[in-house]
This record gives structure tokens, sequence and C-alpha cells, in this order.
């Protein structure tokens, strides 16, 4: 099982420059190899408990259906059934390169359709703050935590990736400061280790945080951490403060930059409501552009350049409709 895994192990690589070169893509991050090993465990130990099978190469079609069946009893949500499925198909491919490798006909006991439709996942929630809550919340905030929710409100970082943040990875060009990590892991703003996959990318501080970001990064070592908190301390003190998951402050700002793209680009009503609508369109199973008129197009342009953009600071790939879905939607 460890061996299948590995042998798909692209942490590093970018999957959708992988998709975009039509090349076979595996597990790229940490989190995801994490969550793999763990599903494929319990596949395992239900296949030995439950049918009674010791040997993972003996694993037929009908096993897996009679699993995803088991996994259907125990009411868990059709988000989780479809991350399972991915996670032993995921499992299944590692297994058939290792027989390849071995001369071997590879044996695939994933069915080619999936059992679960991945439409039927939950629809995304705008789980961005308003002001208000946000001010309510970071009352309640120890002052070292406040630290990584300034970092993650100002340029969107994911929590670990604030807690990892060094004086290196903040830097003021042309009059505006900037988030900034790279793929060499040798640098002091290095995104191995830091960033998801470890890729580099560049997110522009929201003008509204760029005084707290100066008295923050005033003096400091470029070496040194800035948060003198771990990650479990933070997410701890956000519990308690009453903010639902730190991944709503990332919402927060990704909204808030589409925003101020608008406002640069003389589009902001517009904009709002073409985002609206690429979003309904997609909800319905239209393409984004669906019964956009000629003399809207170059709004539309306008609005997936905003679009690419914000997605650039997060740490997305462009035209990621899936994405826009669940950070951009208002």
């Amino acid at each position: 099982m460890n061996q299948a895994l590995k042998t798909i192990d692209q942490i590093g690589v970018s999957k959708y420059s992988l998709e975009r070169q039509k090349l076979d893509t595996g597990i790229h991050s940490i989190k995801q190899m994490k969550e793999t090993l763990s599903t494929a465990q319990n596949f395992v130990a239900w296949l030995k408990n439950e049918k009674g099978l010791m040997d993972l190469y003996q694993v037929k079609r009908s096993h897996y259906r009679l699993y995803i069946d088991h996994m259907k009893t125990k009411e868990v949500s059709n988000g989780h059934l479809i991350n399972i499925e991915t996670n032993l198909r995921l499992l299944n491919k590692g297994m058939a390169k290792v027989s390849k490798d071995k001369g071997m006909a590879p044996r695939n006991w994933c069915p080619k359709k999936r059992l679960v439709d991945v439409r039927s996942r939950e629809e995304a929630v705008n789980r961005s703050l308003t002001d208000q809550e946000y001010k309510e919340a970071y009352q309640g905030l120890s002052n070292h935590v406040r630290v990584a929710a300034d970092l993650q409100m100002a340029f969107g970082l994911r929590l670990r990736e604030a807690a990892n943040t060094t004086y290196a990875h903040i830097t003021l060009e042309d009059g505006q400061y900037y988030w900034g990590a790279v793929s060499d892991r040798y640098a002091a703003n290095t995104a191995v280790g830091v960033t998801k996959a470890g890729r580099g990318r560049k997110a522009l501080c929201r003008p509204d945080m760029e005084e707290r970001i100066q008295a923050l990064v005033k003096d400091g070592d470029q070496k040194d951490y800035i948060l003198k908190v771990k990650y479990d301390t933070i997410r701890s003190g956000y519990v308690r403060a009453g903010i639902k998951g730190s991944h709503s402050l990332r919402h927060t700002y990704a909204r808030f930059m589409l925003q101020e793209e608008f406002k640069q680009l003389g589009i902001e009503k517009q904009g709002l409501d073409i985002v609206q609508r690429m979003v309904l369109n997609r909800s319905e199973g239209y393409r984004k552009d669906y019964q956009i008129e000629q003399s809207e197009r170059l709004i539309y342009q306008r609005v997936k350049q905003a679009i690419d953009q914000v997605h650039s600071y997060l740490g997305h790939g462009v035209s990621r409709s899936d994405l826009m879905d669940v950070y951009l939607s208002f």
C-alpha cells in the first residue's frame, strides 16, 4: 500500500500544469497523501475484518462497491464519500503502476464511473466574514493570535502559511506590500514547507491592512518567523473567538480583493453582476458565459481577468471555475 502511493507521489508538481499537458497526475500535496493513506488503511482493515481478504492485489470491483455502500450506512456526507472514492482511485492507480513496473498486468478494481455523483457535493458556501463579525472575533483573540489573523486577512494566506511566514516573505515594492514565496528551498522566503505543494506565489496586501503590516514587519530579522505561536495554538484561539474555520479569513480576503480589482477596472457594479451570473450558470450546468450578450463581452473578459488575478494571489491556477464558486461568489 505504501509502495503504491509512493509511485504516484508528485508533491511539488502542479496538477493543473500536468493536466494541461495531458500527463498523468497523482498525489500533489502532503495533506492529500495523508488523507489517501488514511482511506487506504481503513479500506484494508475493512477488507480484512469483513471479507477475510489478506492480499490487497486480490481486490475486485465488487469489494469497491460494497465498501462504498458500507460507508453510506454511516450517514457521512456526499462530499466525504466523493473524497473516499478519489482516494481509492489514487490507491488503484498506484497499485497499477507497481504492477506495470514489475512487468505484470495491472489490476483495475475501480469502476470506470464513480458511484457517487461529484455534482452531489454540498454547494459552495460564502464563508467570508462581515466587517462587524471580524471585529467582534478579533477582540477575542490574544495578541499573538491576532498577528496570524492580520497575515491571513492581509494576504489571503492559509493558516499554515501564516504560521510559517518569515519577515523575508513580506516585501515593499513600489509603495505596496506583498507576501511572496519562491520554490528555492534555501531562500529565506522559501515556499517549501510553507505553501501548498511548495509552489511559489505572490499576493498583494489589502490596501486597508497596509498600516498594520508596516508596523508588523518593522525592524524584523529576515530569517525570523513573524509568529511566536504555533499552528495548533492559532487554530484553538480562532475557535475560542468564534471564527468558524481559518479559511473564512482567506475567503474574506478573496472577495475583498475581487471588488478592489473591479474598482480599478471601473466595473464594480457590472463585475459583481457578471460573477453572480457565471456562478448561476455553472450551478445549472451551463457554460460560464451562457447568455452573456455581445455588448457585455468586454466587461466579461475584464471580469475573468480580475478573477484570475485574485486566484493567483491565493495560489490557484487560472480559469478555476470550481474555486470561483467557493471563493468569489457573492
